[in-house]
């Protein structure tokens, strides 16, 4: 008898070993957010793409992924400061050629080209 409960232990061990190897059990991970068109990720203390030509009357969305706050700011363009994970989305309306900077960071700079 107690034979056959080792054997139903290592059966279980095993088992449990190959749910573990192969992953179940695990949590799915959400898969990576995939940027859209006409976003800038703001990260590592610039802005990705730093640079967009859009279409009048397309919308830009700039999305803060670093740990510090930072602003979207130019002659057309007021963010207000952003903190990690918060957006600001502006439409274009008329042609032309829109520059900004991160008033914080002023390193930190971009153009949207409005046809």
């Amino acid at each position: 008898m107690q034979k056959n409960r080792l054997f139903y232990i290592w059966i279980i061990v095993l088992v449990a070993l190959a749910l573990v190897g192969c992953g179940a059990g695990k949590s799915p991970q959400a898969p990576a957010p995939v940027a859209e068109k006409n976003t800038v990720t703001i990260q590592d203390f610039k802005f990705s793409a730093a640079e967009i030509t859009i279409q009048k009357g397309e919308t830009i969305t700039w999305i803060n992924q670093d740990s510090a706050a930072h602003t979207v700011t130019g002659k057309e363009i007021n963010s207000g400061s952003l903190t990690k994970g918060q957006s600001f989305k502006q439409t274009f309306n008329e042609a032309g050629v829109f520059d900004y900077h991160c008033t914080p960071h002023p390193s930190m700079t971009g153009k949207i080209i409005v046809k």
